[in-house]
């Protein structure tokens, strides 16, 4: 169901850098590797380093597509109506509430600093995760407010029943594949 939600997307901005470098390490390893004497473990260790640097910090994000609320792991989604989440709060991972379940993720979070001290000021407008935790919020009241529905009343908590889980299985084919190629390979 489209529900006339905005499509919007959020991940913590360090992740994809940390994902861009740890990336771009394991290319450079694979390159001076095969420019110095190529051996088959070293590629295939960087290339199991790189699908799970991938997996770990760029396609992990949070976000709201066509009226569900979207949780992308390392190599799962979950997905559920907007209507169903009953809130999300953001320590040093997000916590999002629907249905009596918990569904964390790493994509969005405080740093340990502040994560530790707790928040000082509530600052939506200069602070990623408040801004994170302040819209998803928004955007959950305002699917509620769509389809008349109160907060915690068993309308929302049939519409948590509606929670789907689906696999990246392609990625954990590959993923899998290539730690097998490189226990063999460094068994060998």
């Amino acid at each position: 169901m489209n529900d006339d939600q905005p499509e919007e997307w959020f991940r913590n901005s360090s992740s994809t850098v940390w994902g861009v470098l740890s990336i771009g390490a394991a290319v450079a390893v694979i390159v001076v590797d095969a420019a110095t004497g190529w051996h088959p473990e070293t590629t295939a260790g960087g290339l199991l380093f790189a699908l799970v640097a991938y997996a770990a910090f760029i396609r992990t994000k949070v976000g709201v597509s066509e009226g569900d609320f979207v949780l992308h792991h390392l190599y799962s989604t979950v997905r559920f109506p907007m209507a169903a989440l009953e809130s999300v709060s953001v320590g040093r991972t997000l916590g999002a509430y629907a249905g009596g379940r918990t569904f964390v993720s790493g994509a969005v979070g405080r740093p340990m600093r502040e994560a530790v001290k707790g928040k000082r000021e509530h600052k939506p407008l200069s602070n990623h995760a408040d801004f994170v935790e302040e819209r998803l919020n928004s955007l959950a009241q305002d699917a509620r407010d769509r389809r008349r529905i109160k907060r915690d009343s068993d309308e929302q908590f049939a519409l948590a029943e509606d929670i789907r889980r689906s696999w990246d299985w392609p990625l954990i084919a590959v993923t899998v594949a290539v730690a097998v190629l490189f226990a063999v390979l460094l068994v060998l």
